[in-house]
């Protein structure tokens, strides 16, 4: 078995990295340059050379400051570039594995099911939704929903009135990968339990205090949502 990971760089590729080199499971993680996921040829010579069982789609224009700001750059990384790996996939019958997050839904009542009916409000959460629609077109495809953050809570002040399955990434992917080498398609959960953010905070930073979304709510440039918590389906996340 071999894996291409996209964004092997991020945050989320590198610890998926550290996961494979645990099972000992044959990894590549073509930099950038040479494997830019907007140029389509490019794309296609490095993976049709590489010949992968699977590709980990992780590469995305991930920052909603950044995607507000250049929604250009995001349309042509997480909507054109998702339609490259994707047909790529399908020509060279490889296992499509995308990388989507909870913030598809509006956030308006929490613990969403993977049937529930999708509603991107932020123009990241609209491209990844974008990408999910791309993605199913290909049957040998699992898109799966997270939201996760690094080791350590980077933050002193966490919302007490704001809900998620926001997990660290190193809890994640062991469960990420059980998933990736499997056989299952369509849309899966795959994050933590609900919390807020403040007790999601004290987790790894006892010291952090309790704030409210009320702070930030009239004066935020994008909508802020209240409980993207996600119904599990995964050893992980019961």
């Amino acid at each position: 078995m071999k894996i291409l990971i996209t964004g092997g760089s991020g945050l989320l590729g590198s610890n998926l990295i550290l996961e494979l080199k645990n099972r000992n499971i044959e990894y590549v993680a073509p930099a950038h340059d040479v494997c830019d996921i907007t140029k389509y040829e490019q794309l296609e010579t490095v993976i049709s050379q590489i010949r992968p069982n699977i590709i980990v789609h992780c590469a995305a224009i991930a920052k909603f400051a950044d995607v507000e700001t250049n929604p250009i750059l995001a349309l042509d990384t997480n909507i054109i570039g998702t339609t490259n790996i994707t047909k790529i996939c399908i020509k060279y019958n490889i296992r499509l594995i995308f990388i989507s997050t909870s913030h598809v839904f509006d956030g308006k009542k929490g613990m969403y099911d993977i049937n529930d009916q999708i509603n991107p409000l932020t123009k990241y959460s609209k491209t990844k939704a974008a990408g999910e629609y791309i993605v199913s077109c290909y049957e040998n495809s699992l898109s799966i929903r997270t939201e996760f953050c690094g080791i350590d809570f980077p933050f002193d002040t966490a919302y007490t009135d704001k809900w998620s399955s926001k997990e660290y990434v190193d809890n994640l992917t062991p469960t990420m990968v059980d998933a990736i080498i499997s056989n299952q398609t369509g849309i899966t959960h795959i994050a933590g339990e609900r919390k807020s953010f403040y007790d999601f905070g004290l987790e790894r930073n006892p010291n952090v205090k309790p704030g409210s979304i009320k702070e930030i709510q009239s004066v935020s440039k994008v909508p802020i949502l209240v409980d993207t918590s996600l119904k599990c389906y995964n050893k992980f996340g019961l």
